[in-house]
């Protein structure tokens, strides 16, 4: 009986990965970044960070890039609403991405087992990273 209470009540924790990247005042950027996810995410981990040459024309700045892993028992379009959430409240605007700057981006990688954006290993800093990860 205890084992089926239990389990009613244990909660589901998803895992998720999540690349973040700025190219604006980077090391500032990054640090308000954690800050923000540390708040909303209790069980967070982060990568190393890498400097990374611009992909496509629009981008002028070199980009410092990180993961991050996090384990939560929100469902996914809840967290991909925080990660938006924090963009804005972070100042990321269309004004700025047209003119090539990035305050910030965090995108959901991968839910659980699902690759949500496979474009995303195609990038060399996204390998380098997954090895500076603790889990």
């Amino acid at each position: 009986m205890i084992k089926e209470i239990e389990c009613i009540f244990a909660s589901v924790m998803n895992k998720a990965l999540l690349s973040i990247g700025t190219n604006e005042d980077r090391e500032s950027n990054l640090s308000l970044c954690h800050q923000f996810l540390n708040n909303i995410f209790t069980d967070i981990s982060y990568s190393d960070s890498s400097v990374t040459m611009p992909y496509g024309t629009i981008y002028r700045n070199d980009f410092l890039n990180q993961l991050a892993v996090i384990y939560t028992d929100r469902d996914m379009d809840e967290v991909i609403r925080l990660l938006k959430s924090i963009e804005k409240d972070m100042g990321r605007n269309g004004a700025d991405k047209k003119n090539g700057i990035v305050k910030i981006d965090i995108d959901l990688v991968i839910w659980n087992n699902s690759v949500l954006k496979p474009e995303d290993f195609t990038r060399s800093y996204i390998a380098d990273l997954l090895a500076s990860l603790d889990k």
